[in-house]
């Protein structure tokens, strides 16, 4: 009997044994904390090789870059896209002449810099397609981006030329490069993706192509729009993807060499025309040769359909556009005014001008030169500082030599 085990004596045992265990060493124990990683090793990046200096092509190679510009030069005359050294329709002394008639501190500030795309000797080729092209690849980057851009473009077809450009500050001068003909660029194997190459946006690709079949079919002609009217060039060009008026001012300005082009759309022109009837008319705008020029476009943020007819300022966008033959170093900073200008430029400042003749022009909307002062402070209309009445209307004693009017007026700043 004593051996005998019980069914519930059984079970208390086996239920005792289920019980956790009440010693403190038999409880689990927390979860380690976790580990943290131990710090990544920067990964060594290899340095961006240094952009390579430039080389000056050997006296060789530069003879063979001359005569590439000749003979492309030659190819574009017979197919039509360059007219050889076509003559001015108007003597720069008779604009000079008449300028200063119609305010004596055009005398002053005419000789104090020479005119370049109008004064002396002009009988460079008229190459309509390089000049729009230049224009075109100039479009919403800086005039370094443009000129770099120009030179990959050029190298497609001419390979000899130097892979770099000299850096526009180290005086070397530029050896001209041999632009390509319409033909030559659309006969160019697998063109899209090589202009790509070269810099060109997707867009840009779609209007240099479009621009070179324009040229290539005759419905653009070199000696046609030479002979066309400054309204009739505007209509023409306008219909071109990717130009726009203002292009098509600047081309008639510097390529064509129109006398009477009023570039309205153009902000440097309206702020020194602000400057130059808003002050005393005895008071001659200096001339700073020293200064460079250039105020980098803003680029869009958004696609482009079309060139929009932008306010853009400084004659350094007309040698970012291809537009423009000026030197740099003979150019001015319009930003610049704000600065201490030479002894022999102050002293030329402080002299006044008997310039009794002056009379103001009448506006429609009876403008003064008070008004143009407080535009020039800041109340502007809808960005710009005049209409394009406004300017039409202060400009019209220059007719009919606005251009060379206009020119000077990128050149011009005063002590302000």
């Amino acid at each position: 009997m004593a051996s005998r085990i019980t069914r519930s004596s059984s079970r208390a045992a086996t239920s005792t044994n289920m019980l956790p265990p009440s010693s403190p060493a038999s409880k689990r124990s927390p979860p380690p904390p976790p580990q943290t990683p131990p710090p990544k090793r920067a990964r060594k990046t290899a340095a961006a090789p240094p952009d390579s200096p430039y080389v000056p092509p050997t006296p060789r190679t530069e003879q063979a870059i001359v005569d590439s510009v000749k003979e492309q030069q030659e190819k574009g005359e017979k197919e039509g896209t360059v007219l050889m050294h076509p003559e001015l329709k108007f003597k720069y002394e008779d604009a000079k002449r008449h300028l200063i008639s119609s305010d004596k501190r055009w005398e002053r500030v005419m000789n104090q810099l020479e005119c370049k795309p109008f004064e002396g000797e002009q009988n460079d080729p008229f190459n309509p397609f390089k000049s729009l092209v230049s224009s075109i690849l100039g479009q919403q980057v800086s005039w370094m981006a443009a000129r770099s851009i120009q030179h990959k473009f050029c190298r497609i077809w001419a390979p000899h030329l130097p892979e770099k450009l000299p850096p526009p500050d180290s005086g070397i001068p530029r050896v001209e490069d041999p632009f390509p003909t319409p033909q030559q660029v659309l006969s160019t194997p697998d063109r899209r993706e090589t202009l790509r190459n070269a810099g060109l946006s997707y867009r840009k690709v779609e209007y240099v192509v479009e621009l070179a079949e324009r040229f290539a079919d005759g419905r653009l002609d070199a000696k046609k729009l030479w002979e066309m009217d400054d309204e009739e060039i505007e209509k023409t060009l306008v219909e071109v993807r990717g130009i726009g008026v203002w292009t098509v001012h600047m081309f008639c300005i510097f390529s064509m060499k129109r006398p009477d082009v009023c570039p309205v759309g153009d902000l440097g022109i309206q702020k020194n025309l602000c400057r130059w009837y808003s002050q005393d008319p005895t008071f001659v705008p200096s001339i700073h040769p020293r200064k460079l020029v250039g105020s980098p476009k803003k680029k869009s943020t958004g696609p482009v359909k079309k060139e929009k007819d932008s306010l853009i300022e400084g004659i350094g966008k007309l040698d970012e556009l291809g537009a423009s033959s000026v030197e740099r170093e003979k150019v001015i900073d319009l930003s610049a005014s704000a600065e201490e200008p030479a002894e022999d430029v102050k002293e030329e400042e402080e002299e006044s001008l008997d310039n009794d003749d002056f009379v103001f022009p009448e506006t429609s909307n009876g403008l003064t030169p008070q008004i143009l002062k407080n535009r020039l402070a800041g109340k502007k209309i809808k960005g710009a500082y005049l209409t394009p009445t406004e300017m039409e209307e202060l400009m019209k004693p220059w007719e009919p030599y606005r251009s060379i009017a206009c020119w000077y007026l990128w050149s011009v700043t005063d002590k302000e």
